[in-house]
């Protein structure tokens, strides 16, 4: 149903009312079961996000701020590789998943 709505031209965002991320990486796996692709998935929780709260943000191009998250594989390829983060980087500055787990988030 979900991707029936976006294939219709509804804007399809991820999201989540918990502290926990995870949340929404399982989110982006069910779309996939329910036969989005995996680019469309990521689209739900960057571009499609930023666009319905009115941000510059979302998408990696020059003039817009940009947070990463850096994984261990391709999510184009299997969108469960969004549970394995290696590296974050946060206004500008490259931080460890072992210091973000720490709480040691600096802006």
């Amino acid at each position: 149903m979900i991707v029936n709505a976006q294939n219709a031209g509804a804007r399809v965002v991820a999201g989540t009312d918990t502290p926990n991320a995870a949340n929404v990486q399982a989110e982006l796996i069910a779309y996939v079961a329910a036969g989005m692709t995996p680019f469309q998935a990521l689209k739900t929780a960057t571009v499609n996000s930023a666009q319905a709260l009115g941000l510059n943000v979302g998408t990696v191009e020059v003039g817009r701020l940009a947070d990463l998250a850096i994984v261990e594989g391709n999510p184009l390829q299997d969108i469960a590789v969004t549970y394995r983060v290696w590296q974050v980087v946060c206004n500008g500055r490259a931080m460890s998943t072992i210091a973000l787990l720490r709480g040691r988030i600096q802006p």
